[in-house]
């Protein structure tokens, strides 16, 4: 009797677990913080030079420093996030204190100046609110600040018959901010959406629905840790459809991916809800679960019995027949789901292995039939 040398241990992918949409809008933010940094330090650098030239009096000097200033503050801020990545959680809030710098310039150029057309600053600040701050709650936080320091500055000021002008201005420019934000939050809604159903994608499979090997390393593992925490063990048994190929040859893909899906509803009926049932590959599935499971040999049972209702091939094709190995990790155990998946899998394939070897066996037959009245000898293949 030979069994087949048995491949290199099959490795498990990890994957991570999707983060939430708020947690999403945090990293979109983070990830433009130093961008806006900079265009924000370029951006007061040439307003410091134009405060130069365009304002006059002790207004220019103002202006042009604190502009400067505000330039130089911001290209170091710049550089600093660009080499320390902020947590995302702080990407809100720094956004929008970088916003209530503009703000504070903005606002000083009116009072000093006392030229309510200085409004429209604030107004573009506004807009530029609502596409750099997806959290509602740090985006209505600064448009109060944003109407607060306006409204302060059309005080000092005084009445004007160009205010009721831009009070329409600044409304407009608020509905504004708000319908680009809500526009900018549903492009990253969408995004983070693609990308949770690209990883839901990533781990099942296609054909059966039941976990891949991405999707049993990411709750099979956790499962491990969890049962030695508890001081269980966890079980595994691999299971391969025995003659998969033959139906291949003989009916076609299609039939072949009809057994696939019924012995893969099979398993999942056949398993207890806290089991993790996944499509190994091919014609080979696995089982993970807590404890000591049930006997491989009545999981094949358990298959067998009901794929004999749901595939429709013919027994001369493919007897329904599968392979299943187990293995168990006790509490004890220092092993890992990689450790267990491997045993069961060599399980399996030793008990095909054997099932081959005495398939190809001669039968023996008497040299003369059995007497009328005496009881046959069963078939040891039944």
């Amino acid at each position: 009797m030979t069994v087949p040398i048995k491949e290199p241990a099959r490795r498990v992918e990890t994957l991570g677990v999707s983060p939430t949409l708020e947690e999403t809008y945090d990293a979109a933010v983070a990830g433009a913080v130093p961008g806006l940094a900079a265009g924000l330090a370029l951006l007061f650098a040439v307003f410091s030079g134009l405060h130069l030239v365009m304002l006059d009096g002790s207004t220019r000097w103002t202006m042009a420093s604190t502009a400067a200033v505000s330039a130089v503050l911001l290209a170091g801020f710049a550089f600093f996030a660009h080499r320390h990545p902020l947590p995302t959680h702080y990407a809100q809030p720094v956004t929008s204190g970088l916003v209530l710098v503009a703000v504070g310039n903005a606002t000083l150029q009116l009072v000093l100046t006392e030229q309510p057309r200085q409004t429209s600053n604030l107004m573009l600040i506004l807009v530029g609110a609502g596409a750099v701050l997806l959290s509602l709650r740090w985006l209505a936080t600064t448009l109060y600040v944003v109407w607060g320091a306006w409204g302060v500055g059309a005080f000092v000021l005084g009445p004007s018959p160009q205010w009721p002008h831009y009070v329409v201005g600044m409304c407009s420019a608020t509905l504004l901010a708000l319908l680009v934000n809500y526009l900018r939050r549903s492009n990253v809604r969408d995004l983070a959406q693609s990308r949770s159903a690209a990883e839901a994608a990533a781990v099942r499979d296609h054909l059966t629905g039941l976990a891949n090997r991405r999707g049993l390393a990411m709750v099979g593992g956790q499962m491990v840790e969890q049962a030695r925490r508890q001081g269980d063990a966890v079980h595994c048994i691999f299971v391969d459809i025995d003659g998969l190929k033959k139906v291949n040859d003989a009916l076609g893909h299609a039939v072949g991916d009809e057994v696939i899906m019924a012995v893969a509803e099979a398993m999942r009926a056949a398993t207890r809800a806290t089991d993790v049932v996944a499509r190994w590959g091919g014609d080979e599935f696995c089982v993970v679960g807590p404890g000591p499971g049930m006997p491989p040999l009545e999981l094949e049972r358990r298959v067998r019995d009901t794929v004999v209702l749901a595939a429709d091939v013919p027994a001369e094709v493919w007897p329904v027949r599968v392979s299943a190995g187990g293995a168990m990790l006790a509490p004890w155990d220092s092993g890992t789901l990689e450790t267990l998946l491997g045993k069961a899998d060599q399980e399996m394939y030793l008990r095909r292995s054997l099932r081959r070897e005495a398939g190809s066996l001669p039968q023996r037959h008497s040299a003369a039939p059995p007497a009328a009245d005496s009881p046959s000898t069963p078939d040891p293949s039944a």
